[in-house]
């Protein structure tokens, strides 16, 4: 069974008590339900996943916006320095170059 599985059932059971008559169902993996936009019923398609990286500590019922898009990742800083192409290697390359008829 794949991660996520039964939070997903339970989460769609809620969901379904929660709206009720306004519940349609579940179609290509997104529960759908009525909604009102303004005194238009319009549907609304609610997708769930279980994501591979969890979003951290975010406090949505503070109301700030978030960019769950956005990669959080933390990188050290690079410290190492650019490689440098050698006398060596320069001419590697030219004589390269030349046998190649370049």
């Amino acid at each position: 069974m794949p991660r996520g599985t039964t939070a997903k059932v339970n989460i769609e059971n809620k969901l379904k008590e929660a709206f009720g008559e306004d519940y349609v169902g579940v179609y290509d993996k997104k529960v759908i339900v009525w909604a009102d936009d303004g005194g238009e019923r319009v549907q609304i398609a609610i997708s769930m996943t279980c994501p591979k990286n969890l979003y951290g500590n975010v406090d949505l019922a503070a109301g700030a916006d978030h960019d769950f898009t956005m990669d959080t990742t933390v990188t050290a800083p690079v410290t190492a320095q650019p490689a440098e192409v050698t006398p060596e290697e320069q001419q590697n390359i030219a004589d390269l170059i030349a046998a190649l008829g370049l």
